[in-house]
């Protein structure tokens, strides 16, 4: 099985602090299942969910969200992760892998398998060092529906 990933368009105000379009832009999957949505904790500290998870196939293939360089890959607590450093400043992290297929220092590609799905899949995204809801920087909104973004013009 392969992650299916949508076309994230511009990202909302939490992502566009960053000072310009997110470039490449960040995909999500559409083909899974959340099993846990993001909750901002309401401390450093506190108890929430600072990504989101969702229910995979053990042994599928995980792609790259967002295009980068692989800025961390390894085992933390038990557990692998790739976070990819967008050219924004963004850091995304890819968690709850089974194994990687990518080295620290990589240039990534948005698409590109980086690794076997666990039983589950987390994805997080931080700006500016904060953690922020992913589907906001897919222009998702908070629920995962599509939203639209307003211009001056």
């Amino acid at each position: 099985m392969v992650l299916t990933l949508c076309e994230a368009s511009i990202g909302s105000a939490a992502c566009a602090s960053v000072g310009t379009p997110i470039s490449p832009p960040i995909k999500l999957p559409i083909n899974l299942v959340v099993i846990d949505q993001f909750r901002v904790p309401s401390c450093k500290w506190c108890s929430g969910n600072r990504g989101i998870e969702y229910r995979t196939e053990p042994g599928s293939i995980v792609t790259a969200a967002t295009g980068g360089i692989a800025s961390f890959v390894g085992n933390v607590a038990s557990t692998n992760y790739v976070v990819i450093k967008t050219i924004n400043n963004l850091l995304v992290t890819h968690g709850r892998l089974q194994s990687v297929l990518v080295k620290s220092g990589a240039v990534i590609a948005v698409g590109q398998t980086i690794g076997v799905a666990g039983e589950s899949l987390y994805i997080g995204v931080r700006v500016n060092g904060q953690y922020t809801d992913p589907r906001q920087c897919a222009g998702l909104g908070s629920m995962g529906k599509p939203r639209a973004v307003l211009v001056a013009g």
